[in-house]
């Protein structure tokens, strides 16, 4: 849901000062540039900790084997699907509905749709996940050990201000090895250590923290901030830990399917979902600045209500395609 977010942004160009467009615009931002920018860094780490976790290179291959069932088939899967909707709808009466101008069908075309996300822009996450998969045996001979592991952390965050980070025409976000190079080092050197449960002052202060960077993102003006890589890197990293122990409060409280079974159909559908639905509102209703908020509570409700309802209907009616679909995330525990 907070990626959902991140892609949630509907405030229109500001025109004026006016006061619903400035609500719009500081609504729009605190969902979609505040609150869930850190988010996407988090589940990297995690992932990083998910691999790592008793890593040795013996177990590569069986590594390997659970991510070409949990990463690689729903990657090409969902790419696929949405790439056939865009064409479906580019060539049809529902054009309308597509995201640009008619897709090409090309070779080229067709295989950047399979292989490079093209039609499935969220799934650049999955993209750089596959990669960082294969390459685990580099990675471990960086984290094996952990000062050698941490000082890599240090040095690529530092000349990421010099330009000097991932290739930007392969990987969406240029950073992500760093926070996937944490998680490795947590997953292995740190695991026992981070799975136990946060102190209470540990939880007050990652609270104060979290409000402080909300606060702070919202409230201070633009030209004040200092965004750079390096920065991102310093602030991501104690927000997703902040958020880490936040969760830990309620997470007793709800069972892991409850919150787990479903979010990568969230994470799968709802950018997709979410166009065909404001494209409905934009024609439905008036170009209002005033309707801009309750478009976009209508967008995100509906969207999650259409994905759980394609969620019931493909897991009661075809249950083994809606499992490789879901990476088999469905029988999680």
């Amino acid at each position: 849901i907070l990626v959902f977010f991140i892609h949630s942004y509907f405030a229109q160009e500001i025109t004026d000062t006016s006061f619903i467009s400035v609500v719009n615009h500081k609504v729009s931002y605190f969902f979609s540039c505040s609150i869930t920018r850190f988010a996407v860094p988090m589940f990297f780490m995690m992932s990083g900790i998910t691999f790592f976790k008793d890593y040795n290179n013996k177990k590569y291959l069986a590594k390997i084997k659970t991510r070409l069932f949990t990463l690689v088939i729903p990657y090409l899967l969902w790419n696929t699907i949405w790439m056939l909707w865009e064409i479906f709808t580019s060539y049809s009466f529902l054009s309308k509905f597509a995201t640009s101008e008619p897709y090409p069908l090309t070779i080229t075309s067709i295989l950047k749709g399979i292989f490079f996300y093209n039609c499935n822009i969220p799934f650049w996450f999955i993209f750089d996940l596959i990669i960082f998969s294969f390459l685990a045996p580099i990675v471990f001979l960086i984290i094996k050990n952990k000062y050698v592991g941490i000082i890599s952390v240090i040095v690529l965050s530092v000349v990421s201000l010099f330009g000097i980070h991932l290739p930007m025409n392969i990987f969406y976000y240029p950073m992500a090895i760093v926070f996937y190079l944490m998680g490795a080092i947590i997953g292995y050197h740190f695991f026992d250590f981070a799975s136990q449960k946060s102190s209470k002052p540990l939880q007050i202060a990652s609270v104060i923290f979290l409000a402080a960077y909300i606060l702070a993102k919202n409230i201070a003006p633009q030209e004040i901030h200092i965004d750079n890589y390096l920065t991102q890197t310093i602030v991501y990293t104690l927000a997703a830990f902040s958020l880490w122990n936040v969760v830990d409060v309620f997470i007793e409280q709800i069972k892991p399917r409850a919150i787990y079974r479903r979010s990568f159909a969230i994470y799968a559908m709802h950018l997709n979902v979410a166009i065909v639905i404001l494209k409905i509102l934009a024609f439905c209703t008036p170009k209002n600045e005033w309707l801009e908020i309750p478009k976009f509570i209508i967008m995100v409700v509906s969207t999650l209500i259409i994905v759980n309802l394609i969620c019931a209907f493909l897991e009661k009616f075809v249950p083994k395609v809606y499992a490789t679909l879901m990476g088999n995330r469905v029988n999680k525990k």
